[in-house]
């Protein structure tokens, strides 16, 4: 190799030396920049794992959240519904509806007709009375013209000013003492029987007071204010002597109250109720039994005692109506007819809260059911066709299994759902087991469609506790079932009230002739 050869080799290495030196610097130059991206980057790594992990706890946070919240919403709406609830839409009765009327509703269909009389209505005007008490002739004497005397013909024309007239009556009843003429024995007289005391209270009073007070609902102050008003201050019944009046009428019904039960025992159908009262700051319950043309009343301390005061569903083998109380269910010798209204109530609820189909044609179909009997009672019909009754009960049980499905599908076996939507399950569970019993009215037509005429008989006392809160004793609460059970009765049989009353104070029983027809 020659000198040049060599030369231009070391020369060549010295570039590459000086080239990897001046990498070398290059790179030194950028090592600093570079370890402090590597750190950064290292710590976005850090804050990125410890994001995805937050990321994750608010995940599952959120799940439990939305979990909340959702349980949230349904117990709201289960509120609302609750809220919502009035007598229309449940069995709750009328007297809880305080702050909110509901719109008055009726299972009738709009007719097409006028409100009031119909064309051809006979009407119930005034008519003149037979034999007046006072005439009052209205005859002209003279002429008004010529000053003649007027010669007047027996044909008038009259009006008359019906009024009553309320006023003290007292009798007395003189006994004298005497010498017999022939022995010379000292003879007395001897008062007639309702003369017991100096001074007593007559029937017409009594039946007055517990007419005003029992019948009219009247507090105890309130009778004796209108009594002592009556007689133009020349009374003042006390509180106690009120009292008293009505304990004597009660212990004067003994056999009134034998023939009311008889009456309900020997009827085909019965409808029963009950509702709870205070009793001296206890929670008692009346207990009521009716038909078309008797009613009895009872208190029992617990409602489970369905026939321990009664002794009617022990004898009693016809049809049953009550609102599925389960207690009534243990009397097997009746035939059981559950009351549809508080189903349409129920239905009615239901649908503003889960807004189901079902629950809207099952209201439609007993609807059409009830319309359907009533014009077959009305052309004259003893009982509905069999294929109408199939159609009906295949109808029922065809939209209960709709109902089943849309119950399901809602729920999806979710436990808080389940439990949101356990009103429509029940509903559903009862409808399918008592089956029978809600469409009772179809296959007999002795079963009404409500127990209507129960709920109707049972405000009495409703409209009793308005007026006095609550029962002092379980006396007193005895005392009013067994008055109110005469009252309704006479209602029912057209009979009037206050003659009634007046009656057992003398001893007769006024619904004896009524009885003798059954």
């Amino acid at each position: 190799m020659t000198r040049i050869q060599i030369l231009e080799k070391q020369n060549k290495d010295l570039r590459v030396r000086n080239e990897n030196l001046q990498v070398k610097m290059e790179l030194c130059e950028r090592a600093a920049p570079i370890g402090m991206l590597q750190k950064h980057i290292a710590g976005l790594e850090t804050e990125i794992r410890d994001l995805n992990i937050e990321k994750d706890t608010l995940k599952k946070e959120n799940a439990i959240l939305a979990a909340t919240v959702e349980k949230l919403k349904m117990h709201v709406q289960k509120l609302l519904g609750r809220i919502k609830k009035d007598s229309s839409s449940s069995n709750k009765p009328s007297s809880t509806d305080i702050f909110r009327k509901p719109k008055p509703q009726s299972l009738r269909e709009k007719s097409g007709k006028k409100p009031g009389g119909q064309p051809g209505h006979p009407g119930h005007g005034l008519k003149l009375f037979d034999n007046p008490d006072v005439v009052i002739d209205r005859k002209i004497h003279t002429c008004g013209k010529c000053g003649c005397e007027v010669e007047n013909s027996p044909d008038y024309e009259a009006r008359q000013r019906v009024d009553i007239e309320i006023r003290t009556v007292v009798v007395e009843e003189r006994v004298y003492e005497g010498i017999c003429a022939h022995c010379g024995k000292k003879v007395r007289g001897s008062f007639s029987e309702g003369f017991v005391n100096p001074v007593q209270y007559g029937e017409n009073l009594k039946a007055a007071v517990a007419v005003i007070s029992e019948h009219g609902c009247v507090s105890v102050g309130k009778t004796a204010e209108l009594i002592n008003g009556f007689s133009g201050g020349k009374l003042n019944l006390s509180w106690g002597t009120i009292i008293n009046i009505q304990r004597e009428l009660s212990n004067r019904l003994d056999e009134t109250i034998n023939m009311i039960r008889a009456g309900l025992i020997a009827g085909s159908l019965l409808s029963a109720d009950e509702t709870g009262c205070r009793v001296s700051g206890s929670l008692r319950w009346i207990q009521l039994f009716c038909n078309d043309r008797f009613a009895l009343f009872g208190m029992n301390e617990k409602r489970g005692d369905i026939d321990d005061n009664f002794g009617i569903l022990t004898f009693f083998l016809g049809i049953l109506v009550h609102d599925h109380f389960s207690s009534y269910y243990k009397f097997e010798n009746v035939s059981h007819a559950e009351c549809n209204e508080h189903i349409l109530r129920y239905l009615k609820n239901l649908i503003e809260i889960f807004k189901h189909g079902w629950l809207t044609e099952m209201s439609k179909l007993l609807k059409d059911a009830c319309h359907a009997k009533n014009e077959l009672v009305t052309a004259g019909m003893k009982e509905m066709p069999l294929d109408m009754i199939t159609g009906f009960r295949g109808m029922y049980e065809h939209i209960l299994t709709e109902g089943r499905k849309e119950y399901e599908a809602a729920t999806s076996g979710n436990r808080r759902k389940e439990a949101y939507y356990a009103d429509e399950r029940r509903l559903l569970d009862r409808l399918a087991e008592y089956e029978e019993q809600h469409l009772l009215f179809l296959t007999d037509f002795r079963a009404p469609f409500t127990n209507n005429m129960a709920e109707q008989d049972i405000r009495k006392y409703k409209t009793k506790t308005r007026v006095m809160g609550c029962f002092r004793s379980a006396e007193g609460a005895r005392i009013y079932a067994r008055i109110v059970s005469l009252i309704t009765t006479l209602k029912k049989q057209n009979l009037n009230v206050y003659a009634g009353i007046r009656d057992v104070f003398y001893g007769r029983i006024p619904i004896s002739s009524a009885c003798k027809q059954l």
